[in-house]
């Protein structure tokens, strides 16, 4: 008589199990590694997402337009006008106050015409300086960062310095 035994089943569901545990062991273990890949890449985008809007506005001002940021000073936000040119009269006006600052939530934030706007998320550390004897230079220095769930800690950090114009127009 040809069949299965009772022993031979228990003993064929037993490897299927450990080889069923094995797979989704792997599985999990391979999410958890993609997720925590995954922040340092979004703290680089933060950064990034952070420096270009200021970059792009902070070249377009000029070193005397710069509120509260002495030369060889420093501080955690600015404050600046960008020029706009007046079809009508045909000279360069300096349009409404520009202020990114990083708010208590971790936050980058702009603030142009009571409007205030979110630029990045997971800024620890933020701050504008005017080198001394570099009057159409700043320097920023942001770090960011962000915990996993499993309490390992990430950071970035990056430099920029943007020379702005040198004309006041």
């Amino acid at each position: 008589m040809k069949g299965l035994t009772l022993f031979e089943v228990l003993v064929a569901l037993l490897i299927f199990s450990v080889i069923a545990m094995g797979l989704g062991y792997a599985v999990v273990a391979g999410k958890n590694a993609l997720f925590v890949s995954d922040i340092p890449t979004q703290l680089r985008q933060n950064v990034l997402f952070a420096l270009l809007p200021m970059e792009r506005e902070l070249r377009q001002t000029a070193p005397k337009k710069i509120i509260g940021l002495e030369e060889g000073a420093s501080s955690n936000s600015i404050t600046f006008p960008i020029p706009r040119y007046n079809d009508n009269t045909g000279v360069i006006d300096w349009g409404q106050n520009i202020t990114y600052s990083c708010n208590g939530l971790g936050q980058l934030t702009r603030t142009s015409n009571g409007v205030t706007s979110v630029i990045a998320p997971n800024i620890a550390t933020l701050t504008f300086s005017r080198p001394s004897g570099e009057e159409t230079l700043i320097q920023i220095d942001i770090t960011v960062q962000k915990a996993d769930g499993k309490g390992n800690l990430y950071q970035d950090a990056e430099q920029a310095i943007i020379k702005m114009r040198s004309k006041e127009e």
